[in-house]
């Protein structure tokens, strides 16, 4: 393989030129994502079924009752927000309560069976909640992620933020996405905490952050229509979206990407 820019050879691996610094056809060829989508719908495409327990699991204990909260917090109860303090409070409560339940919608992603393979079983409700610890701490660093970025770019009660900082939080929101898709799969992959996992992922992945937020993007609005059409088609697009997320990031591996040494 040589780059097309100055016709240097290029390592099998290579996603940029070591020449003129060019990207390889790795990034939107074999590292492209999208056809991870249809190569991974065609492996599970005979497995439904077997998917339905975890799944199920997923969507009765972590996606309706972030839906009930959402809702409660919404239209039913009002908060006091008059002042700083318990602005700040309310948005920590409210981090505290989706933390609770953010892990039931990621513990499947520790079941997840071999590069491969396409099965999703459930053998016990104890093998599954043993994993729901390190998956807390995951949504709890994300929720108090987004607490302190609308903080800084919303500002509070008495004292309101620049107006520009509204698009520096769809920014930050985006990114962090991006930095984020693959954690789950590295925390199973390398059996690393949340935080180690996040750093591993925005030290080593950043030439792909494009291509993993379209990924996220395709994988956000195929879920989104799914709960808007009554929850059913979750049972297919869920487990649809974790296979998609774990063949995607075994390519980053494969491809020595996370070869990595944290402290």
């Amino acid at each position: 393989m040589r780059c097309k820019k100055c016709n240097a050879k290029l390592a099998e691996h290579d996603i940029w030129c070591m020449a003129c610094g060019s990207p390889s056809p790795v990034l939107k060829n074999e590292l492209a994502s999208m056809p991870v989508l249809r190569s991974t719908w065609n492996a599970i495409s005979s497995h439904w079924s077997e998917y339905v327990p975890v799944v199920g699991i997923a969507i009765i204990l972590g996606i309706i009752p972030m839906a009930i909260i959402t809702y409660v917090l919404s239209f039913v109860i009002t908060l006091d927000n008059g002042s700083d303090m318990s602005y700040i409070m309310n948005m920590i409560i409210k981090s505290a309560l989706y933390s609770i339940f953010i892990p039931m919608i990621l513990i499947p992603f520790s079941l997840l069976s071999k590069p491969g393979e396409y099965s999703l079983k459930l053998q016990s409700l104890g093998n599954l909640f043993r994993h729901y610890g390190k998956y807390f701490l995951f949504g709890l660093i994300n929720t108090l992620y987004f607490v302190i970025i609308h903080l800084i770019c919303f500002g509070l009660p008495s004292f309101a933020s620049d107006p520009i900082l509204r698009l520096v939080w769809i920014v930050l929101v985006n990114y962090w996405v991006a930095i984020c898709l693959p954690v789950p799969i590295l925390m199973e992959e390398k059996q690393l905490n949340p935080w180690k996992a996040i750093k591993l992922s925005y030290r080593h992945l950043h030439d792909l952050r494009w291509n993993i937020y379209l990924l996220a993007l395709v994988l956000t609005l195929i879920n989104a229509i799914a709960f808007s059409l009554a929850l059913f088609p979750l049972l297919f697009s869920l487990p649809f979206s974790y296979f998609a997320i774990r063949d995607y990031c075994r390519k980053l591996i494969d491809f020595e990407l996370l070869e990595y040494r944290i402290s």
